[in-house]
């Protein structure tokens, strides 16, 4: 057996200004050939759980190109066509030889003039594959799965947790399932249903629970090949919004209609449920100042970097400084100007700089920080096991300190990792009365053993916690929770 492999990851926020270019995959992960394998293998990617799960199977590898990006803004056209044209390239001179391709995608990619590019790909994946060869993807569970991405596959699979740590384990599924495509042969069938449901992309986990466990027990039934369930990601004003859920048998159409209709009522049923409590920051201030155990975590949901917002809201931590906060962090504000006024500055300087307010400008003045430079660095990381294998650099660090509050500058977008990217600059997160940060979910996991609260505080910014029907142009209606009296059934 002979399988190539490639991917293409990108979450893309339709709302936010800055266009996604190659720089922007370089930054993060553009790897060719073997430096693909070298890469991933032993990781807990979902690249090293396919190449894990091939080794297991006797399943030779040819790597292609692999290609991530933080999430922001809509990717280049140019762009596009050069990941692309490399995947594409990439196949044809083995394409005789090979008996499929695995693809590792996001599945809420949108690219100028294009709203579906993972479904433009998987057609011209498939047109180049032709018949009796297999054609299979993972994704997120954020994907905005589209009927061509279902049609231009034999199966798709997405994550099962969120925040996202499950990868390692989905891409060994996708390998085992390439695996006896490939030996056996089987006849499939499959059954896609799209709701009308548009879901908070950073939910609470109960729902997501209870999602995962009904595909456990689906997936109990030895006549199923694979089922999944995809929130959907909600800042992409395309018209392939929305969850939605896939279930694939062996050549068993009711059965399929039936598991994918079972799931899809199940997320309707929960649909009020994803929603997490949201605090202004002068609540999440009062509310945290209640708390015996310390620290506090204050998480900018609508500014989460991980979701494709831009990083420069200062409104919170400007409420933070008014109302005497003292002993308290503010973490991964991206200003790549501020950072390299302080960097130039040097530690020990003191400095008034002008933070924030530069990309995302609604509600979100720039704000004025004087203080003293703490320290410097450069492409610091904390340790993460969420998205393992798709590391990030954030470029030049700066911590300064004013007014009883620290202050971390990024250049760069990207994954910070918790109290041990604290640590790494020197602040002591454990000491802190308030922990001011972007991370959006994965500060549930990297928080978990030391934070006393963790409060989701509705600031400004690119990721809207609240849905307004007037930010929307291209989504099916109605849909919830735009529409929130509608009724729906699969």
């Amino acid at each position: 057996m002979y399988v190539a492999m490639g991917a293409m990851l990108h979450e893309s926020n339709t709302f936010s200004p800055i266009y996604t270019d190659l720089d922007a995959f370089k930054r993060t992960q553009y790897l060719a050939g073997d430096d693909i394998v070298r890469y991933h293998k032993g990781t807990r990617s979902e690249m090293g759980g396919i190449l894990e799960g091939f080794a297991a199977r006797g399943v030779k590898v040819f790597p292609t190109l692999s290609a991530w990006a933080m999430p922001s803004g809509v990717v280049k056209k140019e762009t596009y066509a050069q990941i692309k044209n490399g995947l594409l390239q990439g196949v044809k001179s083995e394409l005789a030889k090979l008996h499929g391709i695995l693809l590792t995608l996001h599945g809420s990619m949108a690219v100028e003039g294009l709203e579906d590019p993972e479904g433009d790909l998987l057609g011209e994946m498939r047109a180049l594959f032709g018949p009796g060869k297999y054609v299979a993807a993972t994704l997120d569970h954020h994907a905005n799965v589209s009927s061509r991405m279902v049609e231009n596959s034999d199966f798709l699979i997405g994550y099962r947790t969120h925040p996202h740590v499950d990868q390692f384990e989905v891409g060994l599924k996708a390998a085992e399932l390439m695996a006896i495509l490939i030996e056996k042969r089987p006849k499939l069938s499959k059954s896609f249903v799209k709701l009308p449901l548009i879901t908070p992309a950073e939910n609470r986990s109960e729902p997501i629970v209870k999602l995962a466990s009904e595909i456990k027990r689906i997936e109990a039934d030895a006549r199923i090949f694979s089922s999944s369930y995809f929130v959907g990601y909600p800042w992409a004003d395309v018209s392939i919004q929305g969850a939605s859920t896939l279930a694939i048998t062996y050549d068993d159409q009711p059965l399929a209609e039936k598991n994918a209709n079972t799931l899809a009522a199940l997320m309707w049923s929960l649909r009020k449920d994803f929603q997490f409590r949201l605090y202004s920051i002068e609540e999440a201030l009062e509310e945290g100042s209640r708390s015996v155990k310390k620290p506090v975590l204050l998480d900018e949901l609508p500014d989460c970097t991980l979701g494709g917002s831009s990083g420069d809201v200062v409104a919170s931590l400007r409420c933070m400084i008014n109302a005497g906060v003292k002993d308290s962090v503010a973490v991964g504000i991206v200003d790549p100007e501020a950072v390299s006024a302080a960097v130039k500055a040097g530690v020990g300087a003191a400095v008034r700089l002008m933070i924030g307010g530069k990309v995302c400008t609604q509600d979100n003045p720039p704000l004025e920080f004087a203080g003293k430079v703490k320290k410097i660095g450069k492409n610091v990381g904390g340790d993460s096991t969420i998205h393992a294998g798709y590391e990030t650099k954030v470029g030049n660090v700066a911590v300064l300190e004013g007014s009883g509050i620290e202050v971390v500058l990024i250049e760069y977008p990207g994954k910070i990792g918790g109290p041990t990217f604290l640590e790494k600059v020197g602040i002591d997160p454990r000491a802190k009365q308030f922990i001011l940060t972007k991370e959006g979910l994965n500060c549930l996991v990297e928080y978990r053993d030391i934070a006393g609260q963790i409060l989701m505080v509705n600031s400004p910014g690119f990721n809207r916690q609240i849905l307004r029907a007037r930010d929307y142009k291209n989504i099916r209606r109605p849909i919830y929770p735009i529409d929130p009296d509608m009724t729906w059934s699969p």
